[in-house]
């Protein structure tokens, strides 16, 4: 039974919130056309819909985080379940693994926490890292075939220089941090940011702006807009949204986007982070009588306990 809301041969069902599906949505009808069920309504893995009049409908598919027209049938067979996180990282496949960042406790190497993945639609993102033990300076540099910078700095984040040219669309760009003590170099961390084309950026803009214009819940939104940055691995932005709908004062208490924060957390390879998410998240769901997110928290507190168990140096499994 998918919803406890009772299915009228007359009216169209809607299920526009998470709270009235029994399941793991994999997106949502964008439009009328389905027989029994209502413009916004979710999708559940393996339901099948009936489009009137051999038509199309469009449809938000989580998993690629792309608007599908679909006629009738099952619809998982156009838009399969999106995966666990790191699905291909467990205990039988630990060679794949990267390692986690940590958090803000020093280290032995500057690692770099933010940007969050690899890809990004910020031309000037900001910088951060683990702070190293010793350490009395940093300096960052970044650089492309086309240009490249440096700063030195004695904090452990750097707001991109206002000065510096700005990230190009379509290029990948190299971020390197040095640890300094008495001024030699004691260790470094590196990774490679690439900033999406123009057209792919307004590929994800407008399909943003379609959900926007839905008049969803603002919650529903903002879980609908994270799946369409997750499938781009865009979690420089979705952290970012997520954070601000979440904000101690004024936030939600919906405790999926707690748990969806501490998930994007995991993604980035920040167990301490995500830990603190996947806690507020627990409490709520206790609070709301919310069976469904306490077993999906207890599921991301388990992955947490195993990449926990990873080992953080460069010279184990990564």
């Amino acid at each position: 039974m998918l919803t406890d809301i009772p299915l009228l041969a007359s009216v169209p069902l809607r299920r526009i919130r998470r709270g009235q599906i029994h399941c793991d949505p994999i997106g949502r009808i964008l439009d009328q056309g389905e027989k029994r069920l209502d413009a916004k309504s979710l999708i559940c893995e393996k339901e099948r819909i009936e489009v009137l009049n051999g038509d199309y409908i469009n449809f938000l598919c989580y998993s690629s985080g792309k608007i599908l027209k679909l006629s009738s049938g099952v619809v998982s067979d156009k838009c399969p379940k999106t995966q666990a996180i790191n699905a291909n990282c467990n205990p039988s496949n630990i060679g794949v693994c990267l390692r986690p960042k940590g958090g803000t406790e020093e280290s032995d190497e500057p690692t770099i926490i933010s940007p969050y993945s690899t890809s990004t639609l910020n031309p000037r993102p900001e910088i951060t890292w683990v702070p190293v033990k010793g350490a009395t300076s940093y300096k960052v540099k970044v650089s492309s075939y086309e240009f490249g910078w440096q700063k030195v700095v004695n904090q452990t984040r750097l707001a991109y220089p206002s000065d510096e040219k700005e990230l190009q669309p379509g290029n990948a760009y190299t971020i390197d941090v040095f640890a300094y003590k008495d001024g030699n170099v004691i260790s470094n961390d590196s990774t490679v940011v690439n900033l999406l084309s123009v057209s792919y950026q307004e590929q994800i803009a407008l399909t943003i702006k379609r959900i926007q214009e839905l008049g969803l819940p603002p919650d529903e939104t903002v879980l609908d807009v994270d799946a369409i940055y997750a499938s781009e691995n865009l979690l420089n932005e979705t952290i970012e949204m997520l954070k601000a709908q979440t904000a101690t004062t004024t936030g939600s208490r919906n405790p999926t986007l707690y748990r969806v924060l501490g998930d994007r957390y995991l993604g980035a390879w920040l167990p301490n982070e995500a830990k603190r998410e996947y806690t507020n998240a627990s409490e709520l769901a206790k609070s709301n009588n919310n069976s469904t997110e306490l077993q999906k928290v207890e599921e991301g507190l388990k992955l947490l306990e195993f990449y926990n168990q990873l080992p953080t140096s460069r010279n184990g499994a990564q």
